[in-house]
Order: C-alpha cells, then structure tokens, then sequence
C-alpha cells in the first residue's frame, strides 16, 4: 500500500515538474532573477497598445531586463528554460553596443527550438522560434519579409557578410509566415 502510494506521489509530482525550478542562478543578482521570474509567464509584447488602451507591463519589464542585466547575466540567460526570458536574453545581448559575438548569437538562437515564444502585439498574438522574433522584429534583415518602420532597421553591426550567413541558416528553418 505505501509503495503503491509512493509511486502516485512521485508521479504527481513530477508531471508538474518544471525545469526553471532547478535552474542555476549563481552569478545573477537578486533583481534580474526576480524581474525574470515574473517575466517568464507574460510573452514578449511590442508595446503597441490594444483594447485596454494602454502599455503591457510586460514591456518596460523586457526593457528593464535588457538594460539593467550584465553581459554574463544575459548570456547565462540564453540558457534559461523559457522562451520569453531567452528571447530577452538574446535581444539584450544584440542591443549590447560594447557585445562582439552578434553573428554567433544569432545562429544560436536559430537552433534554440525547444520553446517557441509568445509575441503579443496589440490585441492579437503569435506563437514563433526565438530566432523568427530576432530576425523579423528586432533585426529586420529578412528581404522576404515587409520592410521596417521607418528609423527602426538599425543593423547592430552585422556586415553583409554576416547578414548573409544569418539568413542562409534561417532559411532552412520553418516559418510562421509560410
């Protein structure tokens, strides 16, 4: 009878189970780590504002996040076991003036695969691979794709070069848009 209990326990237990709760935070201060755990669950919003008229939280929290994490923080993060905080992490990185690695970053968002995030925009909402959302919405460097609103294609120091290499592995990945 114990074992039989037991067994439903660890069972019950562990279809619950989350990776985020045995996630590594050394080397992240107290405020990142708090500000990502309330993160994790809200998606990524554009800030563009929908019925409730006005701007998500969730917005000035991603900003907060990027601009107050240090470089280790968010390449720690690229790591974390959800979407939205490594989305955060990566876009934090790209927007990092002093960051080098921008290309290599890329490509490893491109094979980052095991969560797709949330990208809310206004009242509507769509679920994508990190990298779409790096590549169609933070970089703009996809020529197949509408063009960026005006004074928002910046090319964060991507060469053509690099720009040509990100988007040949991009594009042997699915799409949202096809």
């Amino acid at each position: 009878m114990i074992t039989i209990i037991g067994i439903g326990i660890i069972t019950i237990l562990s279809s619950f189970y989350e990776k985020s709760w045995s996630y590594n935070w050394n080397e992240i201060s107290v405020q990142i780590m708090d500000s990502v755990k309330v993160a994790a669950h809200g998606g990524i919003s554009s800030g563009v504002v929908g019925i409730a008229s006005k701007k998500p939280k969730q917005f000035d929290r991603r900003h907060w996040i990027m601009q107050n994490a240090t470089e280790s923080e968010l390449l720690k993060l690229t790591s974390y076991p959800n979407a939205t905080i490594k989305a955060i992490a990566y876009e934090g990185l790209l927007r990092k003036i002093n960051y080098t690695n921008k290309t290599d970053l890329v490509l490893k968002s491109i094979d980052d695969t095991e969560y797709p995030m949330t990208y809310q925009t206004g009242c509507s909402g769509l679920q994508m691979p990190i990298s779409e959302y790096l590549i169609e919405f933070v970089l703009y460097i996809d020529d197949r794709s509408p063009p960026a609103p005006d004074g928002l294609k910046y090319r964060f120091g991507f060469s053509e070069e690099d720009i040509k290499k990100i988007m040949v592995e991009y594009r042997k990945t699915p799409s949202s848009w096809k």
